[in-house]
């Protein structure tokens, strides 16, 4: 059996700044440049290009990750916790979607 990777198809996300040499643009306190959008919004990319720019990285290409969102850190210390306790993050909607699939198979 082969590895498959499967793509979301979410058209909600956020785009982060990919680096020319493959990692993604972080600052000192490893926070990752991102901004929440749409698939697709050329505004959003626009201003990432900019952001990036302006903290000294002009070179790269927007990238957009499906499915997720930002995160409070209340809501990281919540999540961290579920996860921790053998529970669904409140965050990760591929794998509620699939806990939802495998319940119906179920019923």
């Amino acid at each position: 059996m082969g590895l498959q990777i499967v793509q979301d198809p979410s058209n909600y996300g956020i785009y982060v700044w990919l680096l020319p040499e493959g990692g993604v643009f972080k600052d000192d306190d490893d926070n990752v440049l991102n901004i929440p959008s749409m698939r697709g919004d050329i505004e959003k990319m626009s201003e990432i290009r900019k952001a990036a720019a302006h903290y000294g990285q002009p070179e790269g290409q927007a990238v957009f990750i499906a499915g997720i969102g930002r995160l409070t850190e209340e809501e990281y210390q919540e999540d961290k916790y579920r996860m921790d306790n053998g529970l669904l993050s409140y965050g990760d909607t591929g794998a509620w979607r699939d806990a939802a699939r495998t319940r119906r198979s179920l019923d």
